[in-house]
């Protein structure tokens, strides 16, 4: 049986992980997860699909959190394990568990973002150890200047955990739902504005599926162009933690996915260029159609069947949208590329046999 170890240091990106265990069981792996104890106690639902739990706390003071690292390197070794994988494959900590780490098993990274290949020189020292690496989109391979004896392949994690948790939506609403919180980085809110005002008056209603700190200022200002534009009714936000059972209560009653990322704002600045937007694979895993700003459309392969969208044209191309939802879903679930084993084979293929 191969040993594997599954890291997540930073206490981000829960999303990438579920496909990963998923995929490593149906190989036969026995898999060991190195994380926070807040990351383990909040995805419950992976307890099932681990065999052994290691628990990492860094106290912030450097000599000490490096001799945290060399005893983890120390605990792979002696425990037989034959591969790392990083789920998140930067930062300091990463880096000194690479130049830790023993010669013998393999490391391989997820990167999250294009910048970490565009001269980091942390990620320079990592790849001294990670010779293969994993971006989350195919539109970023062509990007990538590969040097020699890195290997990239792309992976789509595609599962979400399931439940039974229902909410209740009146028959004559259509939800739109926005990915994550207000935040004027990730979002282009104010210039949003406008364009939900007119959807309002045609029966839609907005989800920000994620936590809205009320103090901070982003939210605080939103809250405010939103009641000046007399549709903070309409949407909805959530001041806590979204739990895992109620994100998948709204998503399956979610009619459609809106990044809300638009070209010349700050939200263009990350998105679609250098990482890709939370809301894409939660759109192709759900089978959700999503609203793409038209600039972005050709640009991505993935997009081609996302309702295209401009700042003068957006309520009418959402409702003709809306009208043929079930012909775009039905062609979401064609789509070999979203079909979450067709990934997860692909994942296994890269780890195991390249």
């Amino acid at each position: 049986m191969e040993k594997v170890a599954l890291v997540e240091f930073g206490g981000s990106h829960d999303e990438c992980l579920m496909a990963q265990f998923i995929a490593l069981k149906e190989k036969g792996c026995h898999i060991t997860f190195v994380s926070t104890q807040e990351m383990f106690n909040r995805n419950a639902f992976l307890h099932c699909y681990i065999d052994e739990f290691k628990t990492i706390q860094f106290s912030g003071k450097a000599f000490k959190d490096f001799s945290v690292i060399r005893k983890l390197n120390s605990y792979f070794k002696t425990n037989g394990l034959t591969k790392v994988i990083l789920n998140t494959a930067q930062g300091a900590h990463v880096r000194n568990l690479c130049l830790t780490a023993p010669k013998k098993i393999e490391f391989i990274g997820i990167v999250h973002t294009l910048k970490k290949f565009q001269g980091s020189f942390t990620q320079k020292l990592i790849n001294l150890k990670i010779r293969k690496y994993l971006v989350l989109n195919d539109f970023f391979l062509s990007k990538i200047a590969i040097k020699r004896g890195i290997h990239v392949a792309s992976f789509y994690p595609l599962r979400f955990p399931k439940f039974e948790k229902e909410i209740e939506k009146k028959h004559e609403e259509k939800w739109i739902t926005i990915i994550g919180g207000v935040e004027n980085r990730r979002k282009d809110l104010i210039g949003s504005i406008p364009l939900m005002q007119e959807l309002v008056l045609k029966g839609f209603h907005f989800i920000f599926l994620g936590k809205s700190d009320v103090n901070h200022p982003d939210v605080v200002y939103f809250n405010q162009f939103l009641k000046d534009a007399g549709i903070e009714n309409q949407v909805k936000l959530f001041d806590s933690f979204v739990s895992v059972e109620e994100f998948d209560a709204y998503l399956k009653a979610t009619d459609l996915i809106w990044p809300m990322v638009h070209p010349n704002t700050p939200s263009a600045d990350e998105y679609f260029k250098n990482q890709i937007s939370g809301a894409m694979n939660v759109s192709f895993a759900y089978k959700i159609p999503m609203l793409i700003h038209q600039d972005y459309i050709n640009q991505w392969e993935d997009f081609s069947h996302a309702i295209s969208y401009n700042m003068e044209n957006f309520a009418q191309k959402v409702i003709e949208g809306y009208e043929k939802k079930d012909r775009i879903v039905q062609a979401l679930k064609e789509t070999e590329k979203f079909d979450p084993s067709f990934q997860e084979n692909k994942y296994l293929e890269f780890i195991f046999e390249h």
